[in-house]
This record gives structure tokens, C-alpha cells and sequence, in this order.
């Protein structure tokens, strides 16, 4: 019984082996490096963030961060900041009460509930890395963007120590290398009319300007009747002028 025993067990730690050598080549073969070719085409498909104030894949950045490209908002319709909070989660964007221009920021439940002008905000929103320092005037609009990123999460290391509940960065849009120019109308209810007019030209090969014009206009959601004027409507003239100088090492954004 036991040498029966024991020259069963050989018997099937044998096979075992011999079945692991033959599927060890497959294996091997499906994780297999990428070619050259293949690699680069992986490094070109991710969105390009900044969230660590560097140019990063947003696969490889260790934070839990969303980024909406220009692309995808012109594609939803966003008008306004506040509407990305439609499609980002643990995040809210309202307009706060009474006013058209303050934003109520909240990321994971951390914010500022009342836009006092005397409190730093939980959330940091920023244009181009450019802190906006109170949530007056904070509500903007979107046009001409390259992406909207997103950061959960307390930032102080990289955005300063007020940035506990998370960052906004509106990121606009680079201008291209050859002449463009791009109108476009968005009409709907509550009389709302929007025109944004984009266009951008190079100078010379290091120099390019540009420059984008917004009128957006819409009727109020309700009626003071007291006061007889409309509450929550907008009438905008909004502008931005670009200067790009790109000499290899050296470039300059104005």
C-alpha cells in the first residue's frame, strides 16, 4: 500500500510538471513587452493634465482626479462650470442664492456653504493656475477650453493650504500652429442666445496670437416683483487675447 502510495503521488507530480513546461511558453508569450510601435500609440491616446504642475498621462497620475476635455464639453453642451458637476462624481457646482456669479463649491462634502468674501473656499478653482482667491465671479463659462481637470482631495503640497476639500483648474486652450477660425450659436429656452467667435493666426514661426469673443445673454428663471426685474438671468460680453512664444526651452504665455 505505501510504495502503491508514494508512486502515485511521483506519478502525478510528473504530469503536473510536464503540464506546467508546455503552458510556461504560452504564458510567456501573452505578456509579451509591446513592440515599439505599439508603445507609442499607447503613450498618445491618454488625456495630458497637469495636476501635479507637470505635463502628465492622466493614467499615471496618483491622484483621484477627473479630466473633461474641450471636446467632450462642446460635445455635452456645457455653458457653465456648474454644469460639469452633471457628469463628475462626489462633486457639486451650484450658483449660490441670490446671485448669478458666485459659485458654491463642494467636493466629497467638503466646501463653503455661505460665499463670504472673509473665508478662504474648501474648494480652490483656478485659471490656468491662477488661483481665483473668492467664490464671487467664480461661475464661469465655457468656451475656448483645452479641459476642465478636477482634484479630490486635499491639495495643499501643490495649490496651497486652503485647498482641502479639492481643486478646479480651468485649463484654457493652446493656440494652434496654422490660421483657424471658429464661430458658433447656441439658442434655447428662457431666451438664451450665445455667440463665441475664436480665431488665432501665427506671426512667425516662434510667435502666435490669438484671440476669442463670448456674448452670452438668458432670461431669468423667475421674476421679483417686488424690484420688477429677473432673477438668476445673464447678460455677458466676455473676451480673452493670447500671446504665444515658443522657442524650444523658452516658452512664454500671455
Amino acid at each position: 500500500m505505501t510504495i502503491k502510495s508514494t508512486f502515485t503521488r511521483a506519478l502525478l507530480l510528473s504530469s503536473s510538471a510536464a503540464i506546467a513546461g508546455i503552458a510556461a511558453p504560452a504564458m510567456a508569450q501573452d505578456t509579451a513587452p509591446l513592440n515599439e510601435e505599439a508603445s507609442d500609440v499607447t503613450q498618445g491616446n491618454g488625456i495630458i493634465v497637469t495636476a501635479r504642475r507637470r505635463e502628465e498621462r492622466l493614467q499615471d497620475v496618483p491622484l483621484s482626479i477627473t479630466a473633461i476635455s474641450g471636446d467632450d464639453l462642446e460635445q455635452q453642451g456645457v455653458l457653465e462650470i456648474t454644469q460639469v458637476a452633471q457628469t463628475v462624481p462626489n462633486i457639486t457646482l451650484e450658483v449660490s442664492r441670490g446671485t448669478n456669479t458666485t459659485l458654491t463649491a463642494f467636493i466629497r462634502g467638503v466646501g463653503q456653504q455661505d460665499p463670504v468674501a472673509g473665508f478662504e473656499a474648501g474648494v480652490g478653482v483656478y485659471v490656468d493656475d491662477v488661483y481665483l482667491n473668492r467664490p464671487q465671479a467664480a461661475v464661469l463659462d465655457v468656451y475656448d477650453v483645452d479641459r476642465i481637470e478636477v482634484l479630490r482631495g486635499p491639495q495643499g503640497t501643490l495649490y496651497g493650504r486652503n485647498t482641502i476639500g479639492g481643486a478646479i483648474k480651468y485649463v484654457t486652450a493652446k493656440l494652434p500652429d496654422d490660421p483657424a477660425l471658429s464661430v458658433r450659436g447656441t439658442l434655447g429656452n428662457f431666451d438664451q442666445a450665445d455667440l463665441i467667435i475664436t480665431g488665432s493666426t501665427p506671426i512667425t514661426d516662434n510667435l502666435k496670437i490669438g484671440a476669442s469673443g463670448a456674448r452670452l445673454s438668458r432670461g431669468g428663471f423667475g421674476d421679483n416683483l417686488n424690484l420688477g426685474t429677473e432673477n438668476y438671468n445673464k447678460d455677458v460680453w466676455a473676451a480673452r487675447g493670447t500671446v504665444e512664444f515658443d522657442n524650444g526651452p523658452v516658452f512664454v504665455r500671455l
